[in-house]
């Protein structure tokens, strides 16, 4: 029988808890090929807020809250969105090489979410993948998932699994817009989309227990041996050095965050995320444009969009032939369409107009400097969302 590596750690800091995770998936980054994993079930101090790969951190957190409940905060390697991890929530990390003879997405998710599904089942919960990344119990999410793949074919797939969970601390730090928990006029809370385990059974469910069920059931669903193993005094550093490199730099936690001079902003559900758009105009040009959210795998695609359309003049069938051109460079699932795509920006476009007035004073145009969260608040009252 094959062995995988197995990591138990609790109340790891935001930056080391991601920096483990990704030390451990480059570990499978060399060329020949490996037939073994390695499974961390791990959980976080309370409380940290993670935002995804590509979401601006200024729009899905509350910052001065979160500094004043000491409140750590930092960017996935994964897509998806902003959540809080703390003694409740059981971290789930798998690192692997991609032996498992697919490339699809959808076929990993659910081939590596398979033992939380059978967990779930055994404690007599019933849950699904629904969506393009959650676990759900009917309707109601109860674990997020997560895949990277770095460079080199190496694979980490992330799980926050809902043990339980303090919505009003959650809600205290995070941002969530009412259009991503629900299209119906009905659906206000968040209680409404979110679960956890302890709810459904009606009784105080730990992190230990969940884990060892998670553990056996690993083992049987791949027919391997999960062998303990910490990590190790020689890794640590490599694991600090990550987090000091990414995790814990300004240049990585705050990148996606749109420039002074983008005045528009654009919400757009879609089945492939929610996608915050942002825009900054010079006259009756587009001087730049930004596309964040908690999408997966747009990056080539939206980041071709954001460079032809710097310097794009404001012309309807030309933008929407640019965004057209770049869906068929860049191919992508039914999840999301070009028109969505340029419905997102041709709002915030109209929202920057509206600020800007076509003002050519300067050089280049900046608007006076104003609170990011009352403009991005102004902004998405004055923009409705499909």
């Amino acid at each position: 029988m094959n062995t995988w590596r197995y990591i138990e750690e609790d109340k790891v800091t935001a930056y080391y808890g991601l920096a483990a995770d990704e030390y451990l998936m480059d570990l499978y980054s060399d060329k020949d090929a490996h037939k073994d994993a390695i499974l961390r079930l791990y959980s976080y101090q309370d409380f940290c807020s993670l935002v995804g790969r590509f979401q601006n951190v200024h729009a899905e957190l509350d910052l001065e809250s979160c500094k004043r409940q000491n409140s750590q905060f930092t960017r996935r390697l994964t897509g998806g969105g902003a959540i809080i991890m703390g003694d409740g929530q059981l971290a789930l990390c798998l690192a692997t090489a991609n032996t498992f003879q697919s490339e699809n997405t959808r076929e990993l998710y659910q081939l590596f979410s398979n033992p939380i599904i059978q967990v779930l089942d055994q404690l007599g919960i019933n849950a699904e993948l629904k969506g393009k990344n959650d676990l759900e119990v009917d309707g109601k999410k109860i674990a997020g998932l997560g895949i990277h793949v770095n460079p080199h074919g190496a694979i980490q797939f992330h799980t926050s699994l809902l043990v339980d969970l303090d919505i009003p601390k959650m809600m205290s730090v995070l941002n969530i817009p009412l259009q991503k928990i629900g299209d119906k006029a009905q659906i206000h809370k968040v209680e409404q989309r979110i679960t956890t385990i302890s709810r459904e059974l009606g009784r105080k469910v730990t992190v230990a227990e969940v884990r060892i069920l998670l553990k056996k059931c690993y083992e049987s669903q791949f027919e391997v041996k999960l062998v303990e193993d910490a990590i190790r005094n020689n890794e640590k550093g490599k694991i600090e050095k990550i987090a000091n490199d990414r995790y814990k730099s300004d240049g990585w936690i705050f990148q996606n965050s749109p420039q002074p001079d983008m005045t528009g902003m654009g919400l757009k559900k879609t089945k492939a995320g929610l996608l915050r758009t942002y825009v900054a105009l010079k006259g009756e040009t587009m001087k730049s444009v930004l596309i964040t959210g908690d999408f997966f795998g747009f990056e080539e695609l939206f980041g071709h969009i954001e460079t032809k359309l710097k310097w794009h003049p404001i012309d309807q069938l030309k933008i929407k032939a640019v965004i057209d051109m770049a869906f068929a460079k860049y191919p992508k699932s039914s999840d999301l369409s070009a028109d969505e795509v340029f419905d997102s920006i041709w709002r915030a476009t109209m929202g920057a107009m509206r600020e800007v007035k076509y003002t050519y004073n300067g050089s280049c145009y900046y608007p006076k400097k104003k609170e990011k969260d009352k403009t991005e608040k102004k902004n998405e009252d004055n923009i409705s969302v499909n």
